[in-house]
């Protein structure tokens, strides 16, 4: 499959970083700009929006790595993790085999809606130990 074809029927800017890997940034509502990657692999196909939050404070990390966890129960199609320094990434993979439009087009929405719907607020969990996120 073609991935830059499917960046361009998504209508939907990126740049080759290198072989394989594809970058495109976007703005949530507040205009804060992200980082949207795209590695493809010998069986699946990475996507990751990175870095999701600023870096978490150390009085934070405990209290962001639980709301992550928690949040992984109720998002769908994407996930998020965290790297050794604490790092925050919102994540999906979809299998090279059955790749088709309609799969890449729903993987960029969902990590367009929980970008814009959930960056503001992890990274005030991130870095503000008062503050308090709810969510469904």
């Amino acid at each position: 499959m073609d991935i830059p074809a499917l960046f361009d029927r998504y209508e939907w800017g990126f740049e080759t970083v290198e072989a394989g890997i594809w970058r495109s940034t976007f703005a949530d509502e507040q205009d804060e700009e992200f980082d949207l990657y795209v590695a493809d692999g010998e069986e699946w196909l990475h996507f990751a929006v990175t870095p999701f939050t600023p870096a978490p404070a150390p009085e934070c990390r405990e209290k962001l790595t639980s709301l992550l966890l928690s949040l992984n129960q109720s998002i769908r199609l994407v996930r998020f993790a965290t790297d050794s320094d604490g790092d925050v990434s919102l994540l999906a993979d979809l299998p090279r085999a059955d790749l088709s439009f309609t799969l890449f087009a729903a993987t960029m929405d969902a990590l367009i809606h929980y970008t814009r719907e959930l960056a503001a607020p992890l990274g005030r969990t991130a870095t503000d130990p008062r503050f308090e996120m709810s969510f469904p």
